[in-house]
């Protein structure tokens, strides 16, 4: 068994006002777990692609938008994904990497998720469950409020 990868994509677009908002999708199997566009890199899949195609299946993106890779990096528990039974004993961790894409279209929902919202923010700092998905969201907005996204 190869070793899980996870990816994880925040959107964010500029609102009238000239704000940086973010995309939050709430979990259908977890109400609770508020975060950006995630999921597993299949098999002779990059991270980039991987991420590409779930931002595609989740939220209706187009996957040819443009996509930057965030410094943040963490490591997840392997038994709080529902294949970890499949993986084996010897997985504990599954790595996940971070990215963000621009987006200013509409948002179709896939069944993984019950609501999407766009934040400020805070607001989205404050709804995303995990840590690292908030050291995530706090480095993407650093970025951008410094414009270094682009490097």
């Amino acid at each position: 068994m190869r070793q899980p990868v996870n990816v994880h994509v925040y959107l964010y677009r500029k609102n009238q006002e000239g704000e940086w908002e973010y995309a939050v999708f709430q979990r259908t199997d977890d109400t609770k777990c508020w975060q950006g566009v995630s999921g597993g890199v299949e098999e002779g899949e990059t991270i980039q692609q991987a991420a590409l195609r779930e931002t595609f299946e989740e939220a209706g993106v187009a996957a040819d938008a443009p996509l930057y890779r965030l410094d943040t990096v963490s490591s997840l528990p392997a038994d709080i994904f529902a294949a970890h039974d499949e993986w084996g004993n010897d997985v504990l961790i599954c790595p996940m990497y971070f990215f963000a894409m621009p987006f200013e279209g509409e948002i179709t929902l896939s069944d993984e998720h019950l609501d999407m919202r766009w934040c400020l923010y805070q607001n989205a700092y404050d709804l995303v469950y995990w840590h690292d998905q908030k050291t995530a969201l706090w480095e993407l907005n650093q970025r951008l409020l410094h414009g270094n996204l682009v490097r």
